[in-house]
């Protein structure tokens, strides 16, 4: 017997989630916003069934699925960056350095935060992007997808794709090889210096959990000397169990 429509969309956002999560917190650099970005999508989806009919006909649902997502979320985010690499230097390197505040001298927690403080920093550096430009680097460079396919994602053109990639590859090499620690040690932007100041400005959240905390140092195998290596080795977010339980309410409320 044939699933209805909204079980065989909850069945491939189940094995979908965590990657459609990782991809819209690189988008918006926001665990609540990307949480929320795929549930705008799961809903329009369930409202409209002739696109999700379409979706789930798709030879490579899964990579369909990421790429309706991509397109939404290029739609509500425009054409402008939501901020600048002037702001983001204004948040991080305004005051000098400081040591890191005894209130965070238990191991465990200095070593989350300090994952979540490169994380959350790395990704800030994206959405100085404009959205479409992020948006190629993210799915090529992090996640994989050749410039034509990943065109085919975004229902653009392969030439305009690759000027999208070109683009954004020079704007963070340029921004980060002469300030970050994980390209050049000697760089002056370090992770432990900028730590207490990114928590007084609220531009790090402490992780709500730890499943996607490595066990080894933020700065292991650092300097990489190049950007590339840097994003490449960034673990990438994962929803908790219950999160990912919400989310998928939706697709049992609409049976």
């Amino acid at each position: 017997m044939a699933l209805e429509p909204s079980s065989q969309l909850r069945a491939l956002f189940a094995s979908e989630l965590q990657r459609l999560y990782a991809f819209a917190y690189l988008m918006v650099c926001s665990r609540s916003d990307a949480r929320r970005a795929i549930e705008a999508t799961a809903r329009r989806l369930l409202a409209e069934p002739a696109a999700a009919a379409e979706l789930l006909a798709d030879p490579t649902p899964g990579d369909a699925v990421l790429g309706v997502l991509a397109r939404d979320l290029d739609t509500r985010l425009g054409r402008k960056a939501g901020r600048t690499f002037k702001i983001l230097d204004d948040i991080l390197r305004s005051e000098l350095t400081r040591p890191v505040d005894p209130a965070y001298s238990d191991p465990d927690r200095l070593h989350a935060l300090l994952w979540e403080l490169k994380r959350t920093c790395l990704t800030a550096v994206l959405s100085c992007l404009p959205p479409g430009v992020r948006m190629a680097f993210i799915l090529t460079d992090l996640m994989g997808f050749e410039p034509a396919p990943g065109a085919r994602l975004l229902d653009i053109k392969e030439s305009a794709y690759r000027v999208r990639l070109t683009r954004a590859r020079k704007r963070i090499e340029d921004y980060l090889t002469p300030r970050c620690q994980h390209v050049d040690d000697g760089n002056p932007c370090n992770c432990e210096g900028r730590l207490a100041i990114s928590l007084d400005k609220r531009f790090l959240r402490p992780p709500s959990h730890t499943k996607d905390i490595p066990d080894e140092p933020f700065d292991s195998g650092s300097p990489h000397g190049t950007v590339m290596p840097v994003y490449r080795t960034l673990p990438l977010v994962q929803l908790s169990n219950s999160r990912s339980q919400e989310l998928l309410a939706l697709f049992d409320a609409a049976r």
